[in-house]
């Protein structure tokens, strides 16, 4: 089966999904830094009822640190800066603030820098201290990327979760726990058949509000969670107004991001946003989903040989040449970029990334 997502995208962080997560950083962090060992005693719910709870959550209003650990088994990069493409593998912290669809707040914290991502109404700024960079853009700025498949807030995570309900996915509540202050349940999501890199994850959701405070995701190959963000505090009081103006420091570089006109009749989204779209990625053209559930492969257009060369010659490092393109694998996701510029990546292995691409390729000729 193959889907087109017809979504209008915001300027968001945008990188290969295999070399992009919310995470960065030299300090690792213990369960104990979202949760502790309470199991409060909490009204019995289905799991049906708990994700009504979750679908029907109004928060309009959230901020707080988020902690974001990823581990997909990448190297060790050097040189990757303070930015999102940082955020590669390890952990890091950020400081989330979101006022509703038309204001959010995101700060990377780093080693004596910052980066930063302002959203406030069409404007749509980021800050990278270790350049000195100012970066402006609107909600209109945009390009198809993966980068809505590596969340960063339990929220976003919570959402592609969600989206996998169905006949392919296992839904059950698992006790309950406390995260960042508040009670919550544990809601886990597990594939049915086999096929996905992915073994599991679990979503912790506030007992009281509906609102997702930390996901987990677990993989086949075991070990530490591929990726774990959540809540280290939150509040869901309304943010100063002030946090999301910006104005660029005394003699930073300024530059205007390029506009791209969204797919025609995609709607709005409040997501947060972040950084340019992937090479060739920045035509207007929508990703293609192909196949179902937990081993749906997306594929990104591309904008020519070219620049398919381009990004496999970033993404070299990390992969490994196959015939036709660069292949990359880590634990919870594979990676094909082609030299006619496309991009396939999903949680499956790297022979049933090759098999679709193939196919898919092969149906156009």
């Amino acid at each position: 089966m193959t889907r087109t997502t017809r979504r209008h995208v915001p300027w968001r962080f945008a990188a290969p999904i295999a070399v992009a997560a919310a995470a960065v950083g030299a300090v690792t962090f213990g369960p104990a830094a979202f949760a502790d060992d309470s199991h409060p005693a909490l009204p019995d719910l289905t799991a049906e009822q708990l994700v009504a709870k979750v679908t029907a959550a109004q928060a309009d209003a959230i901020s707080g640190t988020v902690r974001i650990d990823t581990d997909l088994g990448l190297p060790a990069m050097p040189g990757r800066g303070g930015g999102p493409q940082a955020l590669v593998s390890g952990t890091h912290k950020l400081q989330v603030a979101v006022d509703g669809a038309d204001r959010q707040r995101i700060g990377i914290i780093s080693d004596l820098a910052e980066y930063n991502v302002i959203h406030n109404g069409r404007d749509v700024w980021t800050y990278d201290s270790r350049g000195h960079v100012a970066t402006h853009g609107t909600v209109d700025a945009t390009g198809p990327d993966l980068a809505t498949l590596v969340p960063t807030t339990p929220q976003a995570a919570a959402r592609q979760l969600l989206d996998l309900v169905g006949p392919t996915t296992e839904v059950r509540v698992d006790g309950t726990a406390e995260v960042a202050g508040r009670d919550v349940y544990r809601l886990t999501f597990a594939p049915k058949a086999q096929g996905s890199l992915v073994a599991g994850a679990t979503v912790s959701v506030d007992a009281e509000t509906g609102v997702p405070l930390r996901v987990t995701v677990d993989t086949v190959k075991g070990g530490k969670a591929a990726i774990d963000v959540g809540f280290e505090d939150v509040s869901y009081g309304k943010p100063a107004a002030g946090t999301f103006d910006f104005k660029p420091p005394a003699g930073a570089k300024v530059e205007e991001a390029p506009t791209h006109e969204a797919a025609p009749g995609a709607p709005a989204t409040a997501e947060a946003p972040g950084a340019p779209a992937l090479p060739g990625a920045a035509d207007g053209k929508a990703p293609a989903l192909l196949g179902d559930g937990w081993a749906t492969v997306v594929e990104l257009p591309g904008g020519g040989a070219g620049q398919g060369k381009d990004v496999t010659g970033m993404l070299g490092k990390l992969g490994k040449p196959v015939p036709g393109g660069t292949l990359i694998n880590t634990r919870l996701i594979s990676v094909l970029t082609t030299d006619s510029g496309h991009v396939f990546a999903g949680a499956v292995d790297g022979d049933t990334l090759r098999r679709v691409a193939e196919q898919r390729i092969a149906a156009r000729r």
